[in-house]
Formats: structure tokens, C-alpha cells, sequence
């Protein structure tokens, strides 16, 4: 079964649950070298967030509304301001800052952007139904204190 997770986080996705399937995935973030933890920072209100692997510095650009998603990949919509300085995130709790990171993905499905894209636009391919995700929810787990809480989340078509 093919899941709705991008390319340009699949390598670090480690899918959860047994509820996934073409319209949803849910899992975490793994970094290549096993770390599972990470700073995380946000840009232009959360619509760019990056996390750095605590084990190795790695950095994981998660979601950039400009480039991912329905908007960013398929319409290429990218209104962000790329001068905005990153900040870094801290538990709303503890106010610590290393958390385990999950996140969802939704998307119309892979026979959805065939229709809309690929029939009509020969720069996609069927391969590319995975970015044109419609929606990506990001939430994470204070590893100081196991407090979980929503970072964001954003409808991208």
C-alpha cells in the first residue's frame, strides 16, 4: 500500500498505528543515525518548521508552506518571508526544548492528482501525488517532562 508521505520527509518518517493508508499517514520522525529527538524552530508562524537531531545536528526541514503541499508543490504558492529569522521552540509546560516529533499527513489520494495534475500538466508524474498533500499536522512530545502538545498544523490546498 502507498502512503500520502512526502519525498522530502520519507526517509525520516517511521509510520504508527495501524490506521494509515492512502488518504492518511501518522508516524514519527527518526533521523538517519537512530536519534529521535530534536530542537525544533519555526519560521514565518509556523509555516516553516526545521528540527536539528540532537544526536548528530542534522538538520530536517518538516514543512515549508511555500514549497510543500498542495499550494507550495502543485501551485507553486510561496508567499513567505525567507528573511524571518528562525525561533526555537520550548515545551509550553517545562519550557524545555528536545521533543519527540509526530506527524500527519492527509491527502485526496493518488488517483485525485492524477486527475487534476498529471492529465493537465505534463512537469508532474504520477510518482508526485505524495507532495500534493492537502493537509500536515505536526505535534510533539516534551522529552524533560512527556507533556504533547499541537505545534500546528495547516491545510495546503
Amino acid at each position: 500500500m502507498e502512503y500520502p508521505i512526502p519525498k522530502h520527509i520519507k526517509e525520516f518518517f517511521q509510520l504508527a498505528g495501524t490506521n494509515n493508508n492512502e488518504f492518511e499517514g501518522k508516524g514519527s520522525i527518526k533521523c538517519f543515525c537512530g536519534g529521535e529527538t530534536f530542537s525544533v524552530y519555526q519560521s514565518n508562524n509556523k509555516m516553516i518548521v526545521k528540527l536539528i537531531c540532537q544526536r548528530c545536528n542534522k538538520e530536517i526541514i518538516i514543512f515549508d508552506e511555500g514549497r510543500h503541499g498542495w499550494n507550495g508543490f502543485v501551485c507553486k504558492d510561496d508567499f513567505l518571508d525567507r528573511s524571518q529569522p528562525f525561533e526555537k521552540v520550548t515545551c509550553e509546560k517545562c519550557e524545555a526544548d528536545t521533543f519527540g516529533v509526530l506527524v500527519m499527513i492527509s491527502s485526496q489520494g493518488r488517483q485525485d492528482f492524477i486527475d487534476e495534475c498529471t492529465s493537465n500538466d505534463d512537469s508532474f508524474s504520477e510518482d508526485d501525488w505524495v507532495d500534493g498533500f492537502e493537509w500536515i499536522n505536526i505535534s510533539l512530545r516534551c522529552v524533560d517532562c512527556d507533556y504533547a502538545e499541537e505545534l500546528m498544523e495547516c491545510e495546503t490546498m
